[in-house]
Formats: structure tokens, C-alpha cells, sequence
């Protein structure tokens, strides 16, 4: 063998005599099969075949080496979160108030990975392999070629030649794991270039890298084995309704998750340590009604929270929740190769579990945190007038509307929150009895703020805004004196006969109580959070 510049032809079987020579022909008099028509020619030396026996899967969660926890799969996140408004450059208009829950339960679960994995990829697979020659300790590109798998047999040659001069050469690949054609060489792959760029195609993005393969200069060369890698972690996002009158979402779209991201383009060569990416948020998608989507992430490396942001959404084609981020207050790290569920459980009303019940500085007992467990409270007090199809409040921060005890707004007998519109929420809401509010008075830190004092927990718990009382005037929108106070009605009958069990806060106290000389009157206009569950 001379010292001349010698080329590497990568293909897919041993050539016999005759196709070398066919092939040489081939590449001397049609520049269009070369990706790089500047390089330099064979001047009748030998080409070296490279044979590539066999090219291995890179479907989800099969080519991982994982830890037994994992592979049965794992809960990541699995908390309770507010819904919160995005930053201010991207604010909600003033125009669409908000009036979904204030918080959702949020589940990230990793996919279990399969106990079984393919040898090889399925048939029909398109992959393309790109030739690096090392120059100095520099990897500069030579040229490229687009293959499809065949199963167990050799890949088959579709488009281009992978051609190089001898030495230490280094062959990357990278597939979408897709049938469809990957499309013509791009022109802006140069020669010399120490890396090329790909575009975004949406799908699965899986690499090949052979590291260096020094010495390449003999007559055969075979690549036993071609083994892709996925560079994206796949997530499906599931919208999950509860509680609803109607168990439906609509009109869900410009969803996006901000964890990790989607890249616009990709940069991949040995001298860039093979494969790096623009990310950012992934692109936005929607998602059907009562459906799920799934979509493609870059995965940062390190642990973040992870972001699921709203762009319009109806809950049981009433409750509007637009424009909203709902992000885990967890970090996680998301894997490329992994799949992962991310379900938001949305839920009428608010329902902690007792380990979320972090407000103990009162008094609240293991059994406390436990029965109110057991509870679902409405997410505002309750907000109308005459006696049918009630609403509450769309957010805890208002006072709502005020009634006697066991009176509908119009005067008449009956739990008024008995009357909220079964098809907004649901049946099976009530007033709370003396019991439940006892229960609330202990797990509360007592601590006044913002007009009103959190229960459970400051952020995903019970915000009850004082607002005072309307003495002995019943059922009213205003007009209530002592607003520093906060005034909420029980559905317990107090001792007296003319009394009710009220729950009284102020800025620096809070009980449940039917002593008052005045204020626990039945005759009173108080402020009523609804509750659902079996009474406690």
C-alpha cells in the first residue's frame, strides 16, 4: 500500500473484485453520489469496504442499564401544586379571570422499562452515517450516507457514498426512527468541517457514535455493530378530570412543558463530543378532549422542576383555567432513553392528603390530619342569590355572599350549598358541621394575613377571608360590620335553640362556638364554605 490518499468506502457486504471496480467507476465519474465533490480523488488506489453486520434497537427504555427499582417503574413526583399565573411578560389578560382550581395534583411517573429488547431495529428504518477523519487531533467531515434497516440482515444503501481518506476515522450516525426518507444531504455539509447540522425533524432523535477506528487502510473494515442511543426522553402529558359535574375538558391548547425542550437544531460531530442542541420550552401541541399527547425532550442534565404551562383550557365546559403554569415544587432530572407519564388531576374543590397537612402549630392531632383527609372543600365561599343553581367564588381570596343559618339566600329552609348547579359541581356538597370546623380551628398556625388566616397548609390549604358579619339581617352581598373578623357558619345547631356553632378568627385567635351574646345568632348573615364527604 503507498503513501497516496486512500478512501473509505462504507458500505454494507464485502465487495467482490468486480463491484470494487464497478464502485470505483462509479465515484470518479459522478460527482452527484459524493457529498463533498472537492475531495480529493482515488487516483486508482484502493478503496476499503466497511461492512456493518448488524444495527442495533433504540427504542424507549431498552437500552438502558438500570437499577431494580427502576425497572418496574417509579413515581418521581407526586404532589399537590398551585396553579399559578406565568411570569409577567407572559401575564393573564385581566380580561379572562381565572376560575379552575388552585391546585392540582400532579403524578410524574417513569415508564417501566420492558424486561425483553429487540437484537435489532425493525425494518425499514431510515439512518444516516457520517464519516469524520482525524487531522491533527481535529475531526474534519468527509462525507455521508442515508441506509435503511433489514432486519437481522445488513442494512440496505439508499442514498450517498461514505468516502474518506485512510488513518484514524471516527463514523457517527443518527436516525429518527422513522420509515419515512430523511430527505437529501444537506449542500451545507462541508468538507473539512469539524461538524454538521441537522435539523429538527419532531421525532425520535437516536445517535451512533464508533469512536475512533484507528489504522484504516486494509482492504476490509467491518463495523460489527451500528447501536443507537436515544439523545430525547419521550413525555406523556394526561389531563385528568374528577369530582366535576361533567367529567370532560375542552378547548385544551398551546400546551407546553419547560423542563427540558425541543431543539430547532441539532450540532453533532466527535469534536463537539457528538451530539449538543438549542433548547428551550418544548414546541406547543394540544390535547384532544379526554385524550392525552405526547411529546419529545431534550433532557438537561441536572435536577430542575418541571413546568407544564396552559394555554386555554374549560374543565366540565364551565370552569376556565387559561393561561396558566403548574409546576412541581420537586426537582427532577428526566433521562434521554426514558419515557414518562405526567398526570394534572384537576379536582373540584380542595382535598389534601394528611401528609400535606404541615399546619400543626395548634394543636392538630394525627387523627385531625387524617378525617380532614377524608374532605373536599370548595375553592371559594359561596356567591349567589335566590334559592337554585348556586356558584362559589371563584377564588378564595373573596368573601362571597352571606346567609342565615340553614337558609337559602331567599329566606327559605335548607343547606344552601345543597343548591350549587349539579352540572357545574357535582352533587353531594354541604354546610361543614361544628365537628369539621374544630378539626380546621387545630390544624391552623393562627397566623392572620392578607385579610384572613390558611388552614392545612399556607399554599395548597383552606384561605378563609374574614369579612365580618351581617348582625342579625340574614342573607345579604354587603353590609357587614367587625370585617376585620372572620364569621363561618356550621350546620350544628347550637345549645340554646337560638344559636348556631359558629367559626369566629381574628388577627390573633380562632374557635368554633356557640356562646356569643350575639354573633353566633341564627338570625345572622355569615359566610359559608361548603364542604363534601361523609360527615365527621
Amino acid at each position: 500500500m503507498n503513501t497516496k490518499t486512500k478512501l473509505l468506502y462504507v458500505g454494507f457486504r464485502a465487495l467482490s473484485t468486480c463491484c470494487v471496480c464497478a464502485a470505483f467507476l462509479m465515484i470518479t465519474s459522478c460527482g452527484d453520489n459524493v457529498v463533498n465533490p472537492d475531495s480529493p480523488e482515488p487516483d486508482g488506489e484502493d478503496m476499503i469496504p466497511v461492512t456493518v453486520s448488524r444495527v442495533e434497537d433504540g427504542i424507549y427504555m431498552e437500552s438502558h442499564v438500570d437499577t431494580p427499582d427502576t425497572t418496574g417503574g417509579r413515581t418521581l413526583v407526586d404532589e399537590w401544586v398551585p396553579v399559578k399565573e406565568p411570569p409577567a411578560g407572559r401575564a393573564i389578560p385581566a380580561a379572562v379571570p381565572y376560575e379552575g382550581p388552585s391546585a392540582v395534583r400532579m403524578t410524574l411517573r417513569e415508564e417501566p422499562q420492558a424486561t425483553t429488547r429487540a437484537s435489532t431495529l425493525g425494518n425499514g428504518i431510515y439512518f444516516r452515517l457520517i464519516v469524520f477523519r482525524n487531522e491533527g487531533g481535529n475531526y474534519v467531515f468527509q462525507s455521508a450516507a442515508d441506509f435503511t434497516t433489514n432486519g437481522a440482515s445488513a442494512p440496505t444503501l439508499k442514498q450517498g457514498k461514505l468516502l474518506t481518506r485512510a488513518g484514524t476515522v471516527r463514523v457517527i450516525g443518527y436516525s429518527f426512527n422513522s420509515t419515512a426518507a430523511m430527505g437529501a444531504i444537506p449542500s451545507s455539509y462541508a468538507y473539512n468541517s469539524t461538524s454538521v447540522t441537522i435539523p429538527n425533524m419532531g421525532n425520535d432523535f437516536m445517535v451512533y457514535d464508533s469512536k475512533d477506528i484507528e489504522g484504516v487502510s486494509e482492504i476490509n473494515h467491518n463495523l460489527s455493530l451500528v447501536s443507537f442511543t436515544q439523545k430525547l426522553c419521550k413525555l406523556t402529558v394526561k389531563l385528568s378530570l374528577s369530582q366535576f359535574g361533567s367529567n370532560t375538558f375542552t378547548n385544551c391548547t398551546g400546551v407546553y412543558v419547560s423542563q427540558g425542550g425541543n431543539a430547532s437544531a441539532w450540532t453533532i460531530g466527535p469534536s463537539t463530543n457528538n451530539v449538543s442542541a438549542n433548547t428551550g420550552n418544548t414546541s406547543t401541541f394540544s390535547i384532544a378532549n379526554n385524550s392525552t399527547a405526547t411529546v419529545r425532550l431534550v433532557p438537561f442534565s441536572g435536577s430542575r422542576a418541571i413546568t407544564v404551562h396552559i394555554g386555554t383550557l374549560k374543565l366540565s365546559n364551565y370552569f376556565n383555567a387559561n393561561n396558566r403554569n403548574i409546576t412541581s415544587s420537586q426537582n427532577v432530572q428526566l433521562l434521554p432513553g426514558k419515557s414518562y407519564t405526567i398526570t394534572l388531576k384537576f379536582e373540584l374543590g380542595i382535598q389534601l392528603a394528611a401528609s400535606n397537612i404541615n399546619l400543626t402549630q395548634n394543636g392538630c392531632t394525627t387523627n385531625d390530619k387524617n378525617d380532614l383527609a377524608k374532605l373536599r372543600w370548595a375553592t371559594g365561599n359561596l356567591k349567589s342569590m335566590g334559592n337554585a343553581n348556586y356558584v362559589w367564588a371563584p377564588s378564595q381570596t373573596e368573601t362571597g355572599y352571606y346567609y342565615a343559618f340553614n337558609k337559602l339566600y331567599d329566606g327559605s329552609t335548607g343547606d344552601p350549598c345543597s343548591k350549587l348547579n349539579t352540572a357545574y359541581y357535582g352533587t353531594g356538597w354541604r354546610t361543614p358541621t361544628k365537628n369539621e370546623l374544630e378539626k380546621l380551628v387545630r390544624c391552623t398556625d393562627k397566623v392572620y394575613t392578607n385579610g384572613g388566616i390558611w388552614f392545612m397548609n399556607k399554599s395548597l390549604g383552606l384561605f378563609l377571608k374574614a369579612g365580618g358579619m351581617r348582625q342579625e339581617s340574614g342573607a345579604g352581598t354587603g353590609g357587614a360590620g367587625y370585617t376585620d373578623h372572620g364569621c363561618y357558619v356550621t350546620s350544628t345547631l347550637g345549645s340554646s335553640g337560638s344559636n348556631c356553632y359558629v367559626m369566629e378568627f381574628t388577627t390573633t385567635s380562632v374557635v368554633v362556638s356557640n356562646t356569643g351574646a350575639w354573633w353566633s345568632l341564627l338570625t345572622n348573615g355569615y359566610f359559608v364554605r361548603c364542604v363534601k364527604g361523609t360527615k365527621q
